[in-house]
C-alpha cells in the first residue's frame, strides 16, 4: 500500500516543523514494522510504501490517540489530530491506495510529484543551531540598534451596528514590542525564533528586560510612555513573561507609570500562564496593584474547547484568529459560543485578524474588538483620506511608517504643487 501525507495542503504559516517531525516519525515506525520506506518529496509531502497488515490485525484506531500501534490504514486518523489546529478538513490531508488496485491513481500522483520543480524543504535547525541563532536575536535587540525593531501595532473597537454616526474604528491600545520577523530578517533565519518553545521563552525574557530600559531611558523625552500618559491617547500594551512582571526591574517601571500617569496593560501568553499557575496569580496581584490591565494573549480556538480560561480573570482575552473557526463542527461553535458568553464578548480581541474574512467571522460572533494586518491596513486606509503626505506614500508605506517608533520612519514631506506652464508669447505676424 501508499500512504500519501500532503502537508503541502497546509496554507502558511504551516507545515510547522513539529508537524514534519512527528509526522515523519510515525510514518517511520510504520515503515519499520512494514517492510516500508518513507519518501520526503519536493513538494513537502511525505509518502511511505509498505505492506499491507492481514486482515484482522489490531488496528490503531483500539488505542487511545491511534498513535504508535502498525495499522498504516489508521494514519489518516492519527494525521488529522495532529494537524487539527492548521488544518479546516484534516481528513483529506492524507491519501491511501491499496496496491495493486489504486496502481494507476498512484502512479499518477508520482507522475504528477515528479513534474513539479518545487525544491526540497530545507531541514530543521538543530538545537544547537537554535540556540546560537536565539543568542544572536537577543543581542541585535540589546545593541544601540535594538530600538528600529520596536513596532506599534493598534487594537481598535468596531462600533455597533446602531450606532452609524459613531467613528469606524475606536482606538483601543496601542501595541508596543520587538519585531520578530524583522530580527529574524537581519539573520536570514526566518521562523527559527520560535521553532523552539522554551528557547523562545529565554528570547522574550530577554526582550523584556531591553523594552523596560528603553522605555524608562525614553521617559520624560517624548518617548511611549509621555505620549501615553496624553491626555486622549490610547494605553500602553506591552507583552511580559511572568518572571519579568515578578521581578525588582518591573516594580520601578510600575511606579514611574504610576507616577506619569501613563495607562499600561500587560499581555501574558496562556501558554505561560498555565505552566506555572502560582506565578501567574501572583502576577495577577502585582498588576492589580499598579492598576494595569491584564491581557490573556496567544489563546486559539482549541483552548477555548479545553479549558475554562474565564476562571483565569483576565481583563481582556486574545483570541488568535483562524480561518478553522468558520469550518467548525455545530457542537465545537456551541461550545465557544457558551465559552464567550462565560469571558464576556466585550472582553474578547480578535487577534491576528490579518483580513475581511476575521472581521466578518467576529462580528458574528458579537466581537467588536480586534488587531491584526487588516485591521492596520483600514487604519491606514483612512488616514490616507486627510494626510497631505498621501501622495508620496503607498497603502505598504503608510502601515510601515505607522508601525515604526524610530524617526528615520517618519512620513516623507509632502509632494511640491506643480507648477503651471507659462505660454511662450506668440511670434509677431
Amino acid at each position: 500500500m501508499a500512504v500519501a501525507l500532503h502537508l503541502s495542503r497546509l496554507a502558511p504559516p504551516g507545515p510547522r516543523a513539529h508537524h514534519r517531525r512527528i509526522a515523519r516519525a510515525i510514518l517511520e515506525d510504520t515503515a519499520q514494522r512494514h517492510e516500508g520506506q518513507v519518501f520526503a518529496l519536493g513538494s513537502g509531502d511525505l509518502v511511505l510504501l509498505c505492506r499491507r497488515p492481514p486482515p484482522g490485525r489490531m488496528r490503531a484506531a483500539e488505542f487511545p490517540h491511534g498513535l504508535g500501534v502498525p495499522d498504516p490504514a489508521a494514519l489518516p486518523a492519527t494525521m488529522a489530530a495532529l494537524l487539527r489546529v492548521d488544518l479546516p478538513d484534516p481528513a483529506h490531508v492524507t491519501t491511501v491506495w491499496p496496491l495493486p488496485e489504486s496502481l494507476a491513481a498512484f502512479t499518477a500522483y508520482a507522475a504528477e510529484r515528479v513534474a513539479e520543480s518545487a525544491p526540497a524543504a530545507a531541514p530543521a535547525a538543530e538545537p544547537a543551531e537554535l540556540t546560537v541563532v536565539v543568542g544572536a536575536l537577543a543581542a541585535i535587540a540589546e545593541g544601540p540598534a535594538g530600538i528600529g525593531f520596536l513596532r506599534w501595532q493598534a487594537g481598535v473597537l468596531v462600533p455597533a451596528p446602531h450606532r452609524p454616526t459613531a467613528p469606524p474604528l475606536l482606538p483601543l491600545y496601542r501595541e508596543l514590542g520587538f519585531s520578530i520577523a524583522a530580527l529574524e530578517a537581519r539573520l536570514a533565519a526566518p521562523g527559527q525564533a520560535a521553532a523552539d518553545p522554551f528557547l523562545f521563552r529565554h528570547l522574550a525574557a530577554r526582550l523584556d528586560q531591553r523594552m523596560l530600559a528603553l522605555l524608562s531611558e525614553a521617559a520624560g523625552t517624548g518617548g511611549a510612555l509621555d505620549l501615553a500618559a496624553a491626555p486622549g491617547t490610547p494605553p500602553l500594551h506591552l507583552n511580559l513573561t511572568l518572571p519579568t512582571i515578578l521581578s525588582d526591574d518591573f516594580a520601578r517601571f510600575a511606579r514611574r507609570c504610576r507616577d506619569s500617569g501613563a495607562p499600561v496593560g500587560v499581555e501574558v501568553a496562556l501558554l505561560e500562564a498555565c505552566g506555572d499557575a502560582a506565578a501567574f496569580a501572583a502576577a495577577r496581584r502585582v498588576l492589580a496593584e499598579a492598576g494595569m490591565a491584564l491581557v490573556l494573549d496567544g489563546v486559539s480556538h482549541l483552548a477555548l474547547l479545553l479549558a475554562r480560561l474565564d476562571a483565569l480573570r483576565p481583563d481582556l482575552l486574545k483570541l488568535a484568529w483562524s480561518p478553522v473557526l468558520a469550518d467548525l463542527a455545530a457542537a465545537d461553535r456551541q461550545q465557544i459560543a457558551a465559552t464567550l458568553d462565560r469571558i464576556g464578548r466585550d472582553r474578547v480581541v480578535l487577534h491576528r485578524a490579518g483580513s475581511e474574512a476575521a472581521l466578518r467571522w467576529g462580528m458574528a460572533q458579537g466581537i467588536r474588538r480586534f488587531q491584526g494586518r487588516h485591521v492596520d491596513a483600514m487604519l491606514a486606509a483612512g488616514h490616507s483620506q486627510t494626510c497631505p503626505r498621501a501622495p508620496a506614500c503607498s497603502l505598504r508605506q503608510c502601515i510601515e511608517r505607522a508601525a515604526a517608533i524610530v524617526p528615520d520612519e517618519a512620513c516623507p514631506p509632502p509632494p511640491a504643487p506643480r507648477r503651471a506652464h507659462a505660454r511662450a508669447p506668440r511670434a509677431a505676424a
